[in-house]
Order: C-alpha cells, then sequence, then structure tokens
C-alpha cells in the first residue's frame, strides 16, 4: 500500500467490459522524508480504480498488484491499483505530517 494524492481523473471512452462504470483517478504517489518529517511526492504517478469515492486533491490509501483485484468491486476488473480509503490524519513520531480539513 502507498499514500496517494488524487491529481485528477482518467477518461476511456474505449474500454474492457468490466471496466465500464468505474472511476478511474490520477494518483500521485506520496512518501514520507526528512527531519523533521514532511510528505512530499515520490515522482510516481498510477492510475486507480476509486472505491470509496475521493475526490481531486485529497489523500488516500492504494493498494497494488493482486491486491487490488481483492475489493468487492475489484474482483473481476483488470486493475493494478485501487483506491481503498480517505485519509483523515497522518501522524509520524510526535509530528502531524497531515489533518483533513472539514
Amino acid at each position: 500500500m502507498f499514500i496517494g494524492k488524487i491529481t485528477g481523473t482518467v477518461v476511456a471512452t474505449q474500454k474492457t467490459a468490466t471496466v465500464v462504470g468505474k472511476k478511474l483517478l490520477l494518483v500521485e504517489a506520496m512518501t514520507v522524508k526528512g527531519s523533521p518529517a514532511t510528505l512530499q511526492s515520490s515522482g510516481r504517478v498510477a492510475i486507480a480504480v476509486d472505491t470509496v469515492g475521493a475526490g481531486e486533491g485529497e489523500l488516500v490509501i492504494v493498494t497494488q498488484g493482486s491486491s487490488a483485484r481483492l475489493t468487492d468491486s475489484t474482483s473481476n476488473v483488470p486493475t493494478d491499483a485501487v483506491v481503498i480509503g480517505i485519509i483523515d490524519a497522518i501522524q509520524a513520531g510526535n509530528t502531524e505530517l497531515f489533518k483533513k480539513q472539514n
């Protein structure tokens, strides 16, 4: 799993039948670096199937590989990445790296 930031959506008018109706998100992978720790872009980007209703700008939990096909909504979908959670807060040691604004 990795922390990702939703940076956009992907639209594909031609796709395999099992992907029809699935929301595809552009996810920028994030990493924790430095001292004090900060949340930074890792430079990697993935396209992930959204299973939780995430939106642009949100931090999310993404799983990849065969685990991406283990959710109820992706069991028959040829995907390598799926958004499985929306992050509310991230803390590393005594440092709060992120807290969602309501």
